[in-house]
């Protein structure tokens, strides 16, 4: 199926049974929590439920109301929550719930408690799909994702236990960070083993720096999720950063609109992620969220929230997370360089 054809009756169901048969592979007697909201699909749901039955793991699915937001309350409801505590495997379906991925609750369930595993159907934050991420699933379940997850581990393996990132580009990046403390995790396709985050469309070497330490200019001429949806920006934003925190944006209507998103939200100047993206199968299409910032040779940043981003180490509360896309970086990590101009050197 191709990005804009119409998806036929039964085929949620279907695309369920892969999903699951091919990334989660869950195992006899493994308990299976499905969240979802009021908004998912109901073929899809029960595709994903039986998917897991057959393999002999027993699914639980949890319903909760619609939100239709990216911000706001950063809790789920107490009986979501505890529907976790005992289960193997958790499948982020709700279709338009934030909370259901970006919250520290989740992070804590999932990283916190090694032996459970997520998976996100979609790539979206709040995990479900809805609108455009059902063809960008549907069309990314045939990446070759043990490609995908080696980028994801090569990336991991060049920043993990390092002191320092540098990130410049011709369009007038050159920013440092320092990433003592802080750990990042490979984000391929699987969610087979405990502890595993597994996303299709998925690829990304995701973590953030140490708050509050990094110096310099960053250029954003990709996307900027909730401020500037599209493949390019026509004249790049420089944001300054002086300890984490943008203290200076230009660059025409797209700086003028990043400045209003920053004063809009609490902490959403705080320099929050910066990660790389690791699949060399997707195209630029101007959604941040599922698609571009996973592309291999292309990095993101992200403003907002970084509890979740860092986790355990992370401190800053917001109520948004942006991810914003640098197209052909370089980038160094303790004078190792990984990136040339978008082209991978590792």
């Amino acid at each position: 199926m191709r990005i804009g054809q119409k998806m036929g009756p039964g085929l949620p169901f279907l695309f369920a049974h892969r999903l699951v048969n091919k990334f989660i592979q869950p195992q006899k007697g493994e308990e299976v929590v499905i969240l979802t909201d009021s908004e998912s699909d109901a073929d899809f749901v029960n595709g994903l439920a039986t998917a897991t039955s057959v393999n002999g793991a027993e699914p639980t699915i949890v319903t909760i109301p619609a939100t239709f937001t990216e911000v706001g309350d950063r809790h789920l409801t107490r009986v979501a929550m505890n529907s976790l505590k005992g289960a193997d495997v958790y499948i982020a379906a709700a279709a338009t719930t934030y909370l259901a991925i970006h919250t520290i609750e989740i992070i804590e369930a999932v990283l916190g408690r090694k032996e459970l595993r997520m998976f996100i159907p979609g790539g979206r934050y709040n995990g479900g799909l809805y609108g455009s991420a059902w063809q960008y699933m549907i069309e990314g379940l045939d990446h070759d994702y043990e490609k995908v997850e080696e980028w994801c581990k090569k990336f991991c393996s060049h920043i993990n236990g390092k002191k320092k990132i540098r990130v410049t580009s011709e369009q007038g990046s050159d920013f440092t960070a320092s990433l003592e403390g802080v750990y990042y995790r490979p984000e391929a396709g699987f969610a087979r083993k405990p502890g595993e985050v597994g996303v299709v469309p998925g690829g990304e070497a995701w973590g953030g720096p140490a708050e509050f330490t990094c110096e310099g200019v960053i250029a954003i001429d990709g996307p900027m999720a909730y401020v500037a949806n599209k493949p390019a920006l026509s004249k790049p934003v420089l944001v300054t950063v002086k300890k984490g925190k943008a203290v200076d944006i230009k660059g025409g209507e797209d700086a003028t609109a990043l400045k209003r998103w920053m004063d809009k939200y609490e902490n959403a100047d705080n320099l929050a992620e910066i990660s790389l993206g690791a699949n060399p199968f997707l195209k630029h299409v101007g959604d941040v969220n599922v698609v571009d910032k996973r592309i291999l040779g292309t990095m993101h940043v992200a403003f907002g929230e970084s509890k979740f981003q860092v986790y355990p180490a992370g401190t800053v509360v917001s109520p948004v997370h942006s991810d914003m896309v640098l197209l052909k970086p370089s980038c160094w990590v303790d004078n190792v360089q990984l990136l040339d101009k978008g082209v991978p050197v590792v």
